[in-house]
């Protein structure tokens, strides 16, 4: 994958803006969700859809995901809605952000989502893989929420669905 000093620039500065938004913490025992709530403009549930990586016209690489909102938590969550994400791989280039989280067909993930851009309309996961779980079934058919911080320290994290959807809304309701 090739990655130019722009494309490298602009990354390392969205990933400081991303970090300085949330310090890197673990959130053991959601300590850190009540800043997560606080600094994200949307919160929700989703089901992707699809997903598209683009080449714009000025040269920079973005990702377009369509989700399904299962479950709004904070902001203007459209049932089916668009998010651009910088980074991917296209036409034999790529921007790859370390600790950007990326998203497949089908998964569903809780989301902590930044104010979209004014110029490119791009949001950031707040605190990059800080900002996203994975909804996945255990073998007992829980949901369970799983995010993994990309530290070579951390283990992923794996909380239930539920009692993490119940803890986002009462802090988001908390804080209004």
């Amino acid at each position: 994958m090739k990655l130019n000093s722009t494309f490298a620039a602009l990354a390392f500065v969205l990933m400081g803006a991303a970090w300085s938004a949330l310090s890197a913490s673990s959130m053991h025992d959601l300590h850190d969700l009540e800043s997560l709530v606080s600094k994200a403009d949307l919160i929700c549930e989703v089901e992707v859809l699809s997903r598209e990586t683009l080449l714009l016209d000025d040269g920079s690489i973005e990702t377009r995901y369509t989700f399904s909102t299962i479950t709004p938590m904070k902001g203007g969550a459209a049932s089916i809605q668009e998010i651009r994400i910088p980074g991917g791989e296209v036409a034999g280039r790529g921007l790859l952000i370390p600790g950007m989280p990326t998203y497949q067909t089908g998964e569903r993930n809780i989301l902590f989502l930044s104010k979209a851009t004014k110029a490119k309309n791009w949001r950031l996961p707040i605190g990059l893989s800080a900002g996203s779980f994975k909804v996945n079934r255990d073998n007992a058919g829980t949901q369970q929420a799983v995010r993994q911080l990309h530290d070579a320290h951390s283990a992923a994290q794996v909380l239930t669905r539920d009692a993490l959807i119940y803890d986002i809304m009462d802090e988001v309701a908390r804080q209004q």
